[in-house]
């Protein structure tokens, strides 16, 4: 097991999410006038256990950190094109049906579910590029 590929690549494409995100929802919260934290079915800032949704883009980049060995060999080109490619291939299985869901059963405005969708592309993309970077520089 690739343990400090994993680690680094966790951390780092976990903070390439947030950076990524926090950007994407401020547009589409500013385009869609929206604010998530007044969704209703949204804990309020002030529970504590809201801080795990701000703790999201690390169990995200860890998780498709811990997966990508498993894909690594079957991923043809650069860092980066093989980057996106896991980086495409983890949003159909995660970005998709997670927008699905929310979706299909929840009355949001059109922005969140734009946010759920294409946000969720550009976070895949980006962790999955930081993450085979970091594999091929930690050996």
């Amino acid at each position: 097991m690739k343990i400090k590929q994993i680690l680094v690549g966790g951390i780092l494409s976990g903070a390439g999410i947030l950076v990524v995100s926090i950007i994407f929802s401020w547009l589409t919260q500013n385009i869609w006038q929206y604010d998530v934290m007044e969704l209703a079915g949204m804990r309020s800032i002030e529970d504590p256990i809201c801080i795990l949704y701000f703790v999201y883009p690390w169990v995200l980049g860890f998780s498709l950190s811990f997966v990508y060995p498993y894909f690594e060999k079957g991923l043809e080109g650069t860092s980066i094109t093989k980057g996106w490619k896991f980086g495409l291939l983890m949003w159909i299985i995660v970005g998709i049906t997670s927008a699905f869901l929310v979706f299909s059963s929840m009355d949001y405005p059109i922005g969140f579910t734009v946010n759920s969708v294409v946000g969720s592309l550009l976070d895949t993309l980006i962790a999955g590029i930081i993450i085979v970077k970091t594999f091929h520089c930690i050996k």
